[in-house]
């Protein structure tokens, strides 16, 4: 999948921890549960699963949400888009 105008920043489970990119104006920040079957091993290794991606349209964001369905993931705390 391919979404112009999004950069992924930072997902902590699958090792992408890039810097903050402010010339993106968009933020959609994902918090997960870790996954049940490691839940103490990826506890102590990264906390809470993140995702935090940029976008340069708030629209660009919100196919990203729906691509992935982040909406409707079993293991979803907190979804924000700023």
């Amino acid at each position: 999948m391919t979404i112009a105008g999004i950069k992924l920043i930072r997902h902590n489970g699958g090792g992408v921890d890039l810097p903050d990119d402010p010339s993106y104006p968009y933020r959609l920040d994902a918090t997960f549960r870790p996954p049940e079957f490691i839940k103490m091993a990826f506890l102590f290794m990264h906390g809470n699963e993140e995702i935090i991606v940029r976008g340069m349209t708030r629209e660009a964001l919100e196919q990203f949400v729906d691509e992935n369905e982040l909406r409707s993931h079993p293991r979803l705390i907190s979804l924000t888009i700023n």
